[in-house]
């Protein structure tokens, strides 16, 4: 799991599983098992339109209480899937653009200056996107201890 919370929580379990319920449902996700005490449910994995809530980024989250606690358990395979569809294309475009300058510009140019020319635009990359990995993991994480709080509050 990539994130796991647990909190005192003495509350009723059938409302705290419908806050979650009702938290997670309008974004797509489907419900995969869904107990007095439990529910677990799978969403639509990807993270790949400006502005999406963070929770789509969750792929599997299961929400349980047992022995007056709360606890959540998320996996972050849409962020995952979405860094290494990012990688894969800055490959991609690398080798893309290495064979597109090097058939155009052979005889004209270096091969040191080719190179520089079809990579340079893509060197800020390997910065950029492990970065925007670590903003689109605490995003997640922010709102999966908002989640925890609503449900211990509103429950």
């Amino acid at each position: 799991m990539s994130y796991y919370k647990t909190t005192p929580f003495s509350g009723n379990v059938e409302k705290a599983l419908e806050v979650a319920w009702n938290t997670f449902l309008p974004h797509g996700f489907t419900v995969t098992e869904n107990t007095a005490e439990s529910i677990e449910l799978t969403g639509p994995g990807s993270l790949m339109a400006k502005g999406q809530d963070p929770a789509v980024g969750i792929s599997k989250i299961s929400i349980s209480a047992a022995h007056n606690e709360l606890s959540i358990k998320a996996e972050f395979g849409g962020i995952n899937k979405t860094v290494k569809f990012m990688i894969l294309l800055i490959v991609s475009l690398s080798v893309f653009f290495l064979v597109l300058f090097g058939i155009l510009f052979n005889k004209e140019m270096p091969t040191a200056r080719i190179v520089l020319l079809s990579l340079g635009p893509l060197i800020p990359w390997p910065i950029v996107i492990p970065l925007m990995a670590i903003w689109m993991k605490s995003r997640a994480t922010k709102t999966l201890n908002a989640l925890l709080t609503n449900i211990t509050t509103l429950a």
